[in-house]
């Protein structure tokens, strides 16, 4: 009677044991699993815009990928003003700068990572009669400690390009949408009019409340 007690002691603290070890490695499983989710997708941020001044003009070339078929290069350009609105006048020049966070590991590795830009504005009519309303293109971000700092805008180089309304630019990566920065261009003197036709009323609310 002893010895199967013992017996059936020993069984029980070797079930004991087992039961341990495999809690164990239920417990290494979950924490694997958990290790595996945290791992970060890729996003994007807006960090600055607006209307930029030309400290440095850059060189206008020929493009194929843009909707007017010329592009600006090694622009030096310094904020001006942090707005979304842009008056309709040559040689204005709207952009924002934005930031590419925890890319992947393999492409945070690479010199430079493939961009997708979109830009969609008002139909504009070009040189050439065409119409245009943005274009979709392939661009270079490069990277910096497992980032890209970049910088997107436009200038307008010709009288047909001042065409008024919302202006979007995104910026895709992975087939993903990331970034998306916003512009609404306007006629100057369309909002000097309005501004003018409410000073009177204005005034006038004043001197009521005076009396």
């Amino acid at each position: 009677m002893k010895y199967l007690l013992i017996l059936l002691m020993a069984v029980f603290v070797i079930g004991c044991d087992q039961g341990s070890d495999m809690s164990s490695e239920i417990t290494k499983t979950v924490a694997i699993t958990k290790k595996v989710t945290e791992v970060r997708e890729t996003w994007g941020k807006v960090f600055e815009y607006g209307i930029y001044n030309a400290q440095r003009k850059g060189r206008v070339l020929g493009s194929l990928s843009t909707n007017t078929g010329k592009v600006v290069t090694r622009s030096v350009l310094e904020l001006s003003e942090t707005t979304n609105r842009i008056p309709m006048v040559k040689d204005t020049y709207f952009a924002y700068r934005y930031r590419i966070l925890d890319l992947p590991k393999e492409e945070a590795k690479k010199p430079v990572v493939e961009l997708r830009k979109v830009l969609i504005h008002p139909v504009m009519t070009l040189s050439d009669g065409s119409k245009s309303t943005g274009w979709d293109r392939t661009s270079k971000g490069r990277t910096s400690a497992g980032q890209v700092v970049a910088f997107d805008g436009y200038v307008f180089n010709e009288d047909y390009e001042l065409v008024e309304g919302d202006w979007t630019f995104q910026i895709w990566f992975g087939g993903q949408k990331l970034v998306e920065q916003k512009f609404t261009t306007y006629q100057p003197e369309k909002l000097d009019a309005e501004v003018k036709a409410d000073a009177p009323a204005a005034a006038v609310s004043t001197a009521e409340n005076k009396i």
